[in-house]
């Protein structure tokens, strides 16, 4: 009886805020193959993917982004780095264990959610902070604004998944605490 209980899923349709996370992530995918890496792929893959460099190159003409129009920020160079080497691939193991209900995630979502944070915070406040005559080319206030728009939602629903799974963390902690306590008595 308690291994066809241990063996029941609730599904993911009937988890929303699991599957508001897992949209975050399944969506993640393609955006940061098809958008965020392109900066930093290897030149020799140019003939490859020339259409992503001209969606790229109107985007940032469009939206005046100066991160993504800006080669030579290495500091945002570093972050790109990190989503290829550390995020992309745990955009897949994060939807994976969100779809198969695996505890285990909501940790991980935790220091994934920090990570994010901690880099878009720092982007937000260079698009707001920094002089225009900084920027690689002229970035009007209402640019800004939708800059800001764009980015910003990139810090609020990690923030969410933050809190998020910081409770269930402290909710399995605070079980497995009663079920230790219970065994010792």
């Amino acid at each position: 009886m308690a291994t066809a209980a241990a063996s029941t899923r609730v599904p993911l349709s009937a988890r929303g805020k699991d599957m508001a996370m897992f949209i975050y992530f399944i969506s993640h995918i393609p955006a940061t193959m098809f958008m965020d890496l392109v900066p930093i792929y290897p030149s020799f893959l140019g003939p490859l993917i020339q259409p992503l460099l001209q969606f790229q190159d109107w985007y940032v003409e469009t939206f005046r982004d100066p991160f993504m129009g800006d080669r030579s920020l290495i500091w945002f160079n570093t972050f790109l780095h990190c989503e290829a080497l550390l995020q992309l691939p745990f955009f897949f193991f994060a939807a994976w264990s969100l779809y198969h209900n695996k505890r285990s995630i909501a940790l991980w979502l935790c220091v994934y959610s920090a990570h994010v944070i901690t880099t878009v915070f720092p982007i937000l406040t260079t698009l707001n902070l920094t002089k225009d005559e900084n920027f690689p080319f002229a970035v009007s206030e209402g640019q800004k604004l939708l800059l800001n728009c764009i980015y910003t939602p990139w810090v609020l629903f990690p923030l969410w998944m933050l809190v998020e799974c910081f409770q269930r963390v402290r909710s399995f902690e605070a079980a497995a605490a009663q079920g230790g306590s219970k065994k010792k008595n």
